[in-house]
């Protein structure tokens, strides 16, 4: 009877010695999986962070451009202005000065790295607050701001169509070589465009215009160069 006990006790415990191996190595398995899976993600996140720093820095670069050319819409406007209310004559200078208030611009961000993100999926970026201020960015930020640009844009094609053609040879923004926005606007008569009311209250309502726009853009480089500097940190914490 006691060889039968102590056989079974032996065997009870050998079989639960392969057992708690077996579960062991289970778990470890699923461990290392779960690590695996973890791994994984977190280098698809790395990698889709640094494309995104580089899409901003090319999309900083873009509205910093166009803060130029609206910038220099402003001032060609004052120096027109300057010219019309002091009854100053006419220069070939004023003629590029007249094509510079009707810079426009179009920003054309660089989608690409978002687009690859949005098939991902979102939560590829584990940071919530990250990820809710790139989708901000891109999907609300950037719409307020085209939308402003496409209103000050069809207003200069306004101009174009149904005043500038009585005043001015021809309408001449952007040219096809660099550095492009040096196109030239000569009027008919400048004398009589320089009494004209309409032409001025034009020109003041474009500088308005232009600083209004340029403000949203000034507004989205800092969002843009902030939203960078997130993910940089985040890169850091991520590795």
């Amino acid at each position: 009877m006691k060889k039968i006990i102590f056989h079974f006790k032996e065997n009870w415990i050998r079989h639960g010695f392969e057992t708690l191996v077996v579960v062991v190595g289970v778990i470890i398995a699923f461990g290392l999986n779960d690590w695996n899976e973890s791994s994984k993600a977190r280098i698809a996140e790395i990698g889709i962070l640094n494309e995104l720093i580089s899409s901003l820095e090319a999309d900083s670069s873009a509205l910093s451009i166009n803060i130029a050319f609206h910038n220099q819409a402003i001032k060609s406007s004052e120096i027109i202005l300057t010219v019309l209310d002091s009854k100053g004559a006419f220069n070939d200078s004023l003629s590029r000065h007249f094509a510079s208030i009707n810079n426009y611009t179009t920003f054309a961000s660089a989608l690409g790295p978002y687009e690859s993100l949005k098939s991902m999926g979102f939560e590829t970026i584990s940071n919530k607050s990250l990820r809710l201020e790139i989708i901000s960015l891109y999907d609300q930020q950037y719409m307020i701001l085209k939308n402003n640009e496409r209103i000050l844009t069809e207003d200069i094609q306004e101009l174009k169509r149904h005043y500038y053609q009585d005043h001015f040879e021809e309408f001449q923004v952007i040219i096809p070589d660099p550095p492009y926005y040096a196109g030239k606007m000569v009027p008919n008569n400048f004398n009589e465009l320089m009494l004209n009311k309409s032409f001025r209250y034009f020109v003041r309502t474009l500088i308005n215009d232009h600083a209004s726009f340029n403000l949203l853009n000034k507004m989205n480089v800092e969002r843009v160069n902030e939203l960078k500097r997130k993910c940089q940190e985040e890169i850091i914490r991520l590795k």
